[in-house]
């Protein structure tokens, strides 16, 4: 037996001793454990033995202080810990073991697996998370309604403060990656107001601008990827400068839209940002001239006649309420809307005269695009009367909704804000084609000249099944207001539920 075996025999023995001190078949450990200590102690004076005692107590303590303060540290870290599980029905624990009993008696909830699974999207309307209602009203009567609705819509300086705030905020985030970023942002309402489908067509356009020299050298540095193509570009840029603002500035992503003319992508600007009360919706674009137009369209019309902005507002609330202007969806976008506005203050005849003169006789809208011929229209002004500005917004709103709903000829008449032209579709604008559900019938589309681009048809965007709601939402509107209806009647939000059409509950439309 070496003396290495020897001590791991003696060490065992120690080990066995200290967990059970008081076990049968430790006593002769015990005894040989106290004999080893007493042999070691007696070759020691006083003094070392003293100090061995006193080093021995200073150690115990040491360790009780060191293990009450780890304790307080967990306890910091922790504090949810120390409080008091309470039930359901208010009644506390006393302890963890009747919380454990509780667990134990309490039913398992199924797991998402066990659920029964829900029918196709197509056979079910997705009902929103928030309840989505008509608007309410203080006062009685159209009139009453419609002068509050119209200051709860009209955007206002604080709206458009807050959206350059956020516009400086968007640059400063997007500097690092494009430092020759320019942003600018256009509120076209009230951002203190919510509303039906605001996050599917927000308020709120921020325009970021960017040389195209710029991206390319950027995207270029990127390996495999480089082109120049102006709409990939535009894309890149977009993507690039929607992953930083999620990243960086805790923006919140909702949906993308490159299938229109000018790419971009709906956001949510997190409350937290600091500059509005709650979360608000966002488009961003990139390098993009829409936005521009039309909030030059709506100023210059307000300058003109107030009650043109005032229509203007009413009629993208109303389609914004109603679901008609959500563009990914084959609807016209609330900058349409705003021609239709216009055109119908152009053309329609009233005792009055017009209500608002053509596009180029407008000076700075006039500046955005060149005067196509030098000819007496571009020369001739168009007078507004005074009493013109006089007309009740309700009145303007019924006759907007009869004329394109009964007088209006979609398949014959152009809209043509440019120069107001009346009569057949010009033989500069393309004709947009509609082809039906059965791959056989078609019939024309509508026809809106961008008055930016006299070359471009803005009613290709219509399909069969929107351009039917569109004339349907119209009817209804026409016939409510005729009726001197509510507006909380008017502005019901259209849900996915809701018979899209007439030609849905198997009727025919009358148009």
């Amino acid at each position: 037996m070496t003396f290495s075996t020897v001590v791991e025999a003696a060490a065992a023995s120690v080990a066995d001793v200290l967990k059970k001190p008081t076990s049968p078949s430790n006593n002769n450990a015990m005894i040989f454990l106290v004999l080893s200590a007493f042999c070691l102690v007696v070759p020691l004076d006083l003094t070392q033995l003293i100090f061995a005692c006193l080093g021995a107590v200073c150690y115990y303590f040491v360790q009780r202080l060191q293990r009450s303060f780890n304790q307080q540290e967990r306890s910091k870290k922790a504090p949810s810990l120390a409080l008091p599980v309470t039930r359901r029905n208010g009644q506390r624990f006393q302890d963890a073991r009747d919380l454990r009993d509780v667990r134990r008696t309490t039913p398992k909830r199924p797991s998402p697996a066990a659920k029964k699974p829900t029918p196709p999207a197509e056979l079910q309307a997705q009902s929103p998370v928030v309840p989505v209602v008509a608007p309410t009203f203080h006062g009685v009567g159209p009139v009453s309604e419609m002068k509050e609705l119209i200051e709860q819509i009209m955007p206002t300086a604080e709206s458009q403060r807050g959206v350059d705030r956020l516009a400086e905020a968007i640059r400063f985030m997007l500097s690092s990656t494009l430092p020759e970023v320019e942003v600018t942002g256009f509120a076209s309402s009230n951002l203190s107001r919510g509303r039906a489908n605001g996050v599917a067509v927000p308020d709120v356009d921020i325009v970021i601008n960017v040389s195209p020299a710029v991206m390319a050298s950027k995207l270029a540095a990127r390996p495999g990827k480089n082109s120049t193509d102006p709409r990939m570009l535009q894309k890149w840029a977009l993507r690039t400068c929607a992953d930083k603002l999620v990243s960086a500035g805790g923006f919140k992503f909702r949906r993308s839209g490159f299938r229109g003319n000018e790419p971009k992508m709906t956001l949510l600007v997190p409350a937290e940002l600091g500059i509005f009360n709650q979360a608000v919706p966002i488009d961003i674009a990139v390098n993009a001239v829409a936005p521009l137009h039309s909030a030059a369209l709506l100023t210059e019309s307000g300058n003109a006649n107030p009650r043109a902005k005032e229509l203007i507002l009413l009629v993208r609330r109303w389609a914004k309420d109603r679901g008609i202007c959500h563009s990914p969806k084959g609807h016209f976008s609330p900058y349409i809307w705003s021609l239709l506005s216009i055109y119908f203050l152009q053309v329609k005849e009233r005792e009055e005269g017009p209500l608002l003169p053509p596009l180029q006789e407008m000076e700075a809208v006039s500046k955005l695009f060149k005067c196509s011929t030098s000819s007496k229209a571009c020369k001739e002004k168009t007078v507004i009367k005074d009493s013109a500005t006089e007309i009740s917004p309700v009145v303007l709103l019924r006759e907007f909704m009869h004329f394109y709903a009964k007088d209006f000829d979609w398949k014959k008449q152009a809209i043509c804000v440019r120069n107001a032209a009346t009569g057949s579709v010009p033989l500069t604008l393309p004709i947009h084609i509609i082809l039906h559900d059965d791959g056989v019938s078609t019939e024309p589309g509508p026809s809106v000249e961008d008055p930016f681009e006299p070359n471009s048809n803005l009613g290709d965007c219509m399909n069969a099944w929107s351009f039917q709601r569109m004339k349907t939402e119209l009817m209804r509107a026409s016939q409510l207001l005729s009726a001197e209806e509510s507006l909380s009647k008017l502005l019901e939000p259209w849900t996915p539920d809701t018979p899209a059409s007439p030609a849905a509950e198997g009727k025919s439309p009358s148009f």
